[in-house]
C-alpha cells in the first residue's frame, strides 16, 4: 500500500458511490474510545488533553473550523468556534486551544482533535495548527481516481470552496494545509512526476471572469506546489471555467440550495503522470 492509501479511506465511508476509485485523504482514524491520553505529555507546545474543560471534547461544525482565517478578531473565533477550551483568559491572551471531536465519515465513529490559534501582537489571528496531521485531512476530502497502472497516473479532486474562499485565488488555511499534504505524498510516491492542475467553476458569474478565476486558482496551487517541492517545470496550470461540470442542478437563480448542489463543479483537479523509465 502507497502513501497515499495510507492518508485515505473508502468513499463508500462517506456514503457515496460515483467513482469506482474515491478516497478521503484523512489516515485511518482513532475510533472514539481509544487511548489519546499520551497526546497530552508530548512536549509539542499542546496543553495535556485532560486538562480541558470538556469532558472528551466538543463535536464542532467542521464549515465553521474552515472559516478559519488570517486577521479575525477573537469576537469573530468565539462567534465561529466557542470559547477556547482550557483557562486562558481572553485578554491579552495570544494563544487559544481547543478540544473538538471530528467525524470520520464511517457511521458514529469520530476522532478527538487539538486545535490551537496563535494572536499576533494586535490580537489578530495570525495562524493555526493541528496536533494530528488526519485531524485537518477529515475537514477536506480529497477524491482519489487511478486513471493508469502502467505508467502510473492518478488524478486528485480538492473542493474549490475548501480551498478558497468565495471569489478568491488566496489559500486559506485548511487550504494550505491540504496542498502541502498531497505535494507531500507527490513527492513520497512518486519519482520524477507530471503534475497538471485545472481550475473549474460553478456556471453562475460571467464566463471570462470565471475562467480567469479558475485560472488564477490552479496557478496558486502550483505555486504552493512548487515552494514545497515538486519541481516548478513539471507542473502545468490551466483554468477551465464553467466546462465541464461533474453535476447538472436545475435553477437559474443562485440562491443557497442551487450553489450547494452545483458544489463539486467548483474543484480543482489535479493529475499526476510518473514519468521515470
Amino acid at each position: 500500500m502507497n502513501n497515499l492509501s495510507n492518508y485515505v479511506m473508502s468513499k463508500a465511508a462517506l456514503g457515496a458511490a460515483s467513482i469506482a476509485t474515491v478516497l478521503v485523504l484523512a489516515g485511518c482514524a482513532s475510533p472514539p474510545n481509544s487511548d489519546r491520553a499520551e497526546l497530552g505529555e508530548a512536549d509539542d507546545g499542546f496543553p495535556a488533553l485532560a486538562d480541558n474543560w470538556y469532558d472528551g471534547g466538543q463535536f464542532v461544525d467542521p464549515d465553521s473550523v474552515l472559516r478559519i482565517a488570517e486577521g479575525q478578531s477573537k469576537d469573530q473565533v468565539r462567534q465561529l468556534i466557542g470559547n477556547p477550551h482550557y483557562s486562558e483568559g481572553f485578554f491579552g491572551v495570544r494563544e487559544w486551544n481547543y478540544v473538538f471531536n471530528l467525524y470520520t465519515g464511517n457511521g458514529n465513529e469520530y476522532i478527538t482533535c487539538q486545535y490551537q490559534v496563535h494572536y499576533d501582537d494586535d490580537m489578530a489571528l495570525e495562524s493555526t495548527r493541528w496536533r494530528d496531521a488526519q485531524c485537518p485531512a477529515l475537514l477536506v476530502p480529497i477524491e482519489v481516481e487511478e486513471i493508469a497502472a502502467e505508467p502510473r497516473e492518478e488524478k486528485l479532486t480538492l473542493s474549490g470552496d475548501v480551498l478558497f474562499d468565495f471569489d478568491s485565488d488566496t489559500l486559506t488555511l485548511e487550504g494550505r494545509r491540504t496542498v502541502d499534504q498531497v505535494t507531500q505524498t507527490i513527492t513520497n510516491d512518486f519519482v520524477s512526476p507530471s503534475v497538471l492542475i485545472v481550475g473549474y467553476t460553478d456556471r453562475f458569474g460571467n464566463e471570462a471572469y470565471n475562467l480567469a478565476l479558475s485560472n488564477s486558482r490552479a496557478e496558486t496551487v502550483g505555486t504552493r506546489m512548487a515552494n514545497q517541492g515538486v519541481r516548478r517545470s513539471s507542473i502545468m496550470t490551466a483554468g477551465r471555467g464553467m466546462t465541464a461540470p461533474v453535476v447538472e442542478c436545475p435553477g437559474r437563480i443562485a440562491t443557497s440550495s442551487v450553489t450547494e448542489c452545483l458544489r463539486p463543479n467548483r474543484r480543482v483537479e489535479i493529475t499526476v503522470t510518473e514519468t521515470a523509465r
